[in-house]
């Protein structure tokens, strides 16, 4: 073999290396390794010649984990090993080789121990083996039924024809040129004693230097007895030890003296190996065509060498021995690889691999990557795959519904995780928007783009009454309820119906005679699916009847038609949500007169309604889409400083020291509360709170029922209950004699010395913040004081509860934010940066912002204290502000700014040219802000959905200006403008 090139492979096999011991006169312990002929691997052709790119493998390296394997044919370990440097691995080699000559063809390490010459004991003559005639390594032809030939023609062969050799007795230590010779007793008593030989077998790798060691020419040494040249180790063990010529390692050692294991059958002893070689037949490799001989190199077509005649041969003399490639031997090759280990299909493959140019991988990429793919939703029962898909998060799922059809329909139609999702990312659903979406059919459309809406589906198709809604919503929630989802196609979903359990029977016959004792069904069942949403069920149960509401959806392709009704109110909210960011979003700008010219001190908004309250005494009521003026509630005779509403339940505190509660629709005062002596500058309308769970497996809620908490300038804080709308009217005309007296009275909270400026509750704690430069935490069920929190030096005009982590938050006039522990009562962090009153904080999630009167914000870290940014561009005291961890929007002198929280970069001003700004709060969707433009009040509403409404965009990013009616009007501060610019 010629020294590999550059870029050839060198690849050798081995057995495993194998260890016996015997024990019956001495202990013989063998450990043998027998290394195969190394293997040179051409490098690809076309790797220099060719273009990288039609052979994208061919400068490929050998994985790693392809250089070095291992694997067992029959019983026998084999290792295969690729040399990490070819020319380094072919000196080494050449190296064993010269050690190979000047040993006579064997390497061996023999460590002795002659106990019985040490013993002056003789040894017993042994009987002179029996003469036999030199091997002939001739080839002959030899009838099926004999044994197979004495060269095993592959590694498998050499491991069969080692365990199929019968034990001998009486060996002898011999080479082939001395077999007929008698041993001397002397050399076989000492040889027999040998107790670990080590053998390592090479053949001539180049051409110029192969060693003719045929018997005939070799010549044995002796120094009083014969030493044997070819260790024979079926010979080399003590005659009366059992024979290890059953070990496949040693039968490989003898029999590779005489033929070399990677050496081709000649035609006439070829016979096929079941394990690793499969040859072709005789009949086959005569077929000289005209066919096998184009596809045939030149140096194949040379005559073969003759036998070998026991000598060890050069590589290139080996190499004429295989067969030459043609077409023709197509079938051997296929079968050859079908019979070898994986580990050595995964080599080969690669191999030939690189030698493919790229339509080629294509092609074999087309057929393997699709038989490569499992498709897990098909194995799985229904129910499974809609779990899994559950716990993917939203831009997986997007992904995942681009799989295939059904994958779609999985992901689209699990209603549940959608909601999962849709609650988690913060969300909510406005009042009424549910209903909308099942009755104008949200759930069969998807947005096409950026400025697509949700069409109203209802127009063109039949409306189902109330009671077909109502009727197949709760056939749906107990088809769910029932353990059995089923994926319908849209035209059928309806009519199919899916398992059910007994108990679901049972419950659909309880709805009915509900549904008959009460006579109207259609009132009784029109929002029953309603009842469900804070179940697990009531996802489902909504998309059933926004199938019934729209069965025959006329969208899309009919292929991909299938309902997602929480998905698409996903992707709503998404787009609203992303449009906020965006430079190129117009929202709509609806602006109106306000309070006249007073200030507007609170406002609380939702999609249906606007309150503001203002130093004039009022609270007005205004519908958030038109600006129509709805009510105005009269009954204060001071300014309004503080006003939350609930559902329909307003409280409202003022400057004339009461409290009162308001039906909003009504627009009536239903209960005053008085016992406040001054200003209540505060209040908090608290919802119970599950806290835990009890002792027989029930939630607690805290508080047990709605209150209203109210903080004032008398240094007392007051709780009330929230009056529900079936209560009586309660009205007090002044301060009772006795607190008890009111009905909706539960108690006091006194201890601080001044005015009581900021509070914060949650479940039954409270903390408050006051003038008099303290913090309290108090146990609202008790009414106790839990921490007096001193730290401040002066007022204090801001508190937030951080539950999460039971913390509280204050904000004071001397410059300081402060961090306390609930749990000690102990600062944890003072925050330092601004410069001024610090009066307004906000924590939403892990960001704690705080705005002052040095034109400054800054978001904080509430976990560390840490200040991450400083929003700086205002020129005057920030007057208000609010975040919701995506963007914080905050009003100062002349401008409403937003900036993006997780980066605290400025990102536009979203109004300007304004003479102040009051208030302002922000959702989802919209920010209504009162601000004051030329001394004059407006409520200006910015709409970032619009878009999803479908409003025009040439009613978009325009200010309009409606009056109490509703009505556009000229907008007057356009025309001041005007005035100032003719004169």
């Amino acid at each position: 073999m010629a020294a590999p090139a550059p870029d050839d492979t060198l690849v050798q096999f081995s057995f495993g290396p194998t260890t016996q011991t015997t024990v019956v006169t001495t202990t013989t312990t063998t450990t043998s390794t027998t290394c195969f002929p190394p293997l040179k691997i051409k490098a690809p052709k076309h790797r220099l010649d060719s273009d990288p790119k039609e052979y994208p493998l061919a400068s490929h390296p050998t994985p790693h984990h392809l250089r070095n394997s291992s694997f067992t044919l029959g019983d026998q370990p084999i290792v295969f090993i690729e040399a990490e440097n070819a020319r380094d691995a072919y000196h080494k080699v050449k190296q064993q080789e010269k050690s190979l000559r000047a040993s006579h063809g064997t390497l061996h390490t023999v460590t002795e121990f002659n106990s019985d010459v040490e013993s002056g004991k003789a040894p017993i003559p042994r009987p002179p083996k029996p003469h036999k005639p030199p091997l002939d390594m001739t080839p002959t032809v030899e009838p099926a039924h004999q044994l197979q030939s004495a060269s095993p023609v592959s590694i498998s062969a050499a491991a069969k024809l080692a365990k199929q050799q019968t034990p001998r007795r009486k060996r002898q230590i011999t080479s082939q040129a001395h077999s007929n010779s008698t041993a001397d007793p002397a050399a076989s008593s000492q040889d027999s004693l040998q107790s670990r030989v080590n053998i390592c077998k090479q053949i001539n790798l180049e051409d110029d230097e192969a060693v003719e060691l045929n018997a005939s020419q070799r010549q044995v040494p002796r120094a009083g007895r014969p030493r044997p040249h070819l260790l024979d180790t079926t010979t080399a063990q003590d005659i009366s030890l059992p024979s290890p010529s059953l070990s496949p390692v040693t039968a490989a050692a003898n029999l590779q003296n005489r033929r070399g294991y990677f050496e081709g059958p000649t035609p006439e002893s070829a016979r096929t190996n079941q394990d690793f070689d499969v040859n072709l037949n005789p009949s086959q490799e005569s077929l000289d065509t005209p066919l096998s001989e184009g596809f045939r190199p030149e140096r194949a077509k040379a005559k073969a060498p003759g036998p070998l005649n026991g000598n060890l041969s050069s590589a290139d003399t080996l190499e004429t021995q295989f067969p030459a490639p043609s077409l023709m031997s197509i079938p051997a090759i296929v079968e050859s690889f079908e019979a070898m280990p994986t580990e050595m299909k995964d080599y080969i493959m690669f191999q030939l691999l690189r030698r493919c140019p790229k339509p080629v991988l294509r092609r074999v990429a087309d057929i393997v990557n699709p038989a490569l793919k499992c498709d897990f939703f098909n194995l799985l029962p229904l129910e499974l795959s809609l779990n899994i898909a559950g716990h993917l998060d939203v831009k997986a799922s997007c992904f995942a519904a681009q799989v295939s059809k059904k994958w779609r329909r999985i992901v689209d139609s699990n209603e549940k995780a959608w909601k999962n999702r849709f609650d988690a990312d913060g969300y909510q659903l406005p009042e009424g928007e549910l209903q909308r979406a099942i009755r104008e059919g949200w759930g069969w459309q998807y947005a096409s783009g950026p400025n697509d809406w949700e069409k109203d589906l209802s127009i063109s198709g039949n409306i189902p009454s109330d009671t077909e809604l109502s009727a197949s919503s709760s056939h749906a929630a107990l088809r769910v309820r029932g353990a059995s989802i089923e994926i319908n196609e849209p035209a059928t979903f309806p009519s199919r119906r899916g398992k059910r359990k007994a108990g679901s029977k049972a419950s659909v016959r309880s709805r009915k005679q509900q549904k008959r004792s009460h006579g109207t069904t259609a009132q009784l069942d029109a929002d029953l699916w309603m009842e469900d949403m804070s179940t697990s069920d009531g996802a489902y149960t909504a998309a059933s009847a926004a199938a019934v509401a729209v069965p025959h959806a006329q969208v899309g392709l009919p292929s991909l038609k299938n309902l997602h009704l929480f998905k698409s109110l996903y992707q709503r909210h998404h787009l609203i949500r992303r449009s906020w960011m965006n430079d190129e979003a117009q929202p709509s700008h609806l602006a109106f007169r306000a309070h006249q010219r007073h200030v507007v001190t609170c406002l609380q908004f939702d999609a249906d309604k606007i309150l503001t309250g203002s130093d004039d005494t009022n609270i007005n009521v205004y519908d958030t889409q038109t600006g129509v003026l709805r009510a105005k509630l009269e009954g204060h005779e001071g300014g309004v400083w503080a006003l939350q509403y609930e559902g329909n339940v307003l409280v409202s505190g003022s400057t004339d020291r009461s409290v009162r509660v308001w039906d909003i629709e009504k627009g009536i005062c239903t209960q005053v509360f008085q016992g406040h002596t001054s200003t209540v500058r505060c209040l908090q309308i608290l919802m119970p709170t599950p806290i835990g769970l009890g002792l027989d497996g029930k939630q607690i809620m805290m508080p047990k029922q709605p209150l209203v908490i109210t903080g004032s300038r008398d240094s007392n804080l007051r709780v009330w209950k929230l009056p529900k709308s079936t209560d009586e009217h309660y009205v007090q005309a002044g301060p009772a004699a006795d607190d008890n007296d009111c009905p909706f009275f539960v108690r006091v909270l006194t201890g601080h010395h001044h005015s009581v400026r900021a509070i914060a509750a949650y479940a039954d704690t409270l903390v408050s913040g006051s003038y008099d430069c303290s913090v309290r935490v108090w146990k609202i069920s008790t009414g106790e004081t839990l921490h007096r929190l001193q730290g401040h030096t002066q007022k204090v005009y801001s508190v937030v509860l951080d539950h999460k982590r039971n913390r509280c938050i204050s904000g004071s006039m001397d410059n300081s934010v402060k961090v306390w522990s609930l749990d000690t009562g102990t600062a944890l962090f003072n925050l330092e940066g601004h410069s001024s009153l610090v009066g307004l904080l906000d924590l939403q999630g892990d960001r704690l912002v705080s705005a002052a009167a040095d034109s400054t914000l800054r978001i904080w870290d509430p976990e560390s204290g840490q200040c991450k940014s400083t929003l700086t561009a205002h020129t005057g005291a920030i007057t208000c502000f609010q975040h919701d961890g995506q963007k914080v929007i905050s009003g100062s002198d002349r401008t409403l700014k937003m900036w993006n929280v997780m980066t605290g970069d400025f990102v536009k001003d979203l109004l300007t040219d304004l003479s102040g700004v009051w208030q302002v709060k922000f959702n989802e969707r919209r920010c209504v802000a009162a601000v004051q433009r030329n001394n004059l009040t407006y409520i200006e509403v910015l709409d970032f959905g619009a878009f999803k409404d479908g409003v025009p965009e040439h009613r978009r990013g325009r200010r309009i200006v409606v009056n109490a009616e509703g009505q556009e009007v000229p907008d007057p501060h356009d025309a001041a403008i005007d005035l100032e610019v003719d004169d």
